[in-house]
């Protein structure tokens, strides 16, 4: 199975079955969503109080893009499963109960799409690419927010730290941020693709562009300091710093995407398992 991971087609966002992007592994879709509707809630809380007490400078930093996507992400998905619920009641209502059972698992209907038979799992490769627009731009999101949320949390408490408060917030950005995205990759349907890991690695670049051009615009921190991140210092930028950035964005990076991608092949090993049992 492994071995398709290595098609070229998988830098791509495809997948054949859209409704791994809106439901769950393990609970009923309203369940699902009252469960992303308390942690979308709890962190657009923290995020509208970063804002009020950091105003606009909020944004220069790496951890704030990153649980600003986290935020898009929860609040979109959450929408998403939203949508699904609701089309699966208007489908419940307008389709007779005989005919809906005909169509199978698949369609949007009342029976969620993720519950299918391990033969469906196993043959999905040969199948036509189910996603739509909103879902490949779910799972862009999710991936930044979930491998780039765990970077971020390894590399703040591993180099970052310094001298910091550990507060409710600083916790909540720099490590709830990951737990939020582990247990969300367990609950839902959501797949990993491998070669995805670029696309956060292109994010992280995209940031230290910008962390440049800020730098050679005369920007400060919320410190009024020449620079965003000692670390990101270009006036004194040593080579060390530069070996650490390579290490962690071409080492580090990828192995804490492998992190989610075993994840998901347990969580979906474990539902074949199951749904193999109940036969």
């Amino acid at each position: 199975m492994c071995r398709e991971e290595f098609r070229l087609r998988n830098f791509k966002f495809w997948h054949p079955e859209h409704r791994e992007f809106t439901d769950s592994r393990w609970l009923s879709l309203p369940v699902f969503i009252a469960y992303r509707l308390i942690v979308t809630v709890y962190n657009l809380a923290w995020l509208f109080y970063n804002i009020h007490v950091s105003g606009v400078k909020l944004f220069i930093f790496l951890t704030n893009w990153t649980y600003l996507i986290l935020n898009i992400y929860f609040v979109y998905a959450t929408t998403l499963s939203c949508i699904a619920l609701y089309r699966d009641n208007k489908k419940s209502r307008e389709t007779d109960p005989v005919v809906e059972i005909e169509m199978g698992p698949g369609d949007d209907h009342g029976g969620s799409s993720t519950q299918y038979g391990a033969t469906d799992l196993e043959t999905a490769d040969r199948k036509k690419d189910g996603l739509r627009f909103q879902h490949k731009l779910l799972w862009l999101i999710y991936v930044i927010s979930a491998t780039g949320g765990l970077w971020i949390t390894v590399g703040y408490w591993s180099i970052l730290i310094e001298d910091a408060p550990i507060d409710a917030n600083n916790i909540t950005k720099h490590a709830l941020n990951s737990v939020f995205m582990l247990i969300d990759t367990c609950l839902s349907s959501i797949p990993v693709q491998l070669f995805h890991f670029l696309y956060v690695l292109l994010y992280f670049l995209i940031y230290i562009a910008f962390s440049v051009f800020y730098w050679l615009l005369g920007g400060t921190n919320n410190k009024g300091q020449p620079y965003i991140y000692r670390l990101l210092n270009y006036s004194e930028f040593k080579a060390t710093t530069g070996v650490l950035l390579a290490v962690f964005l071409l080492l580090v990076l990828p192995v804490l995407h492998l992190v989610f991608f075993g994840i998901t092949k347990l969580r979906d090993y474990i539902y074949r398992k199951r749904v193999n049992g109940m036969k």
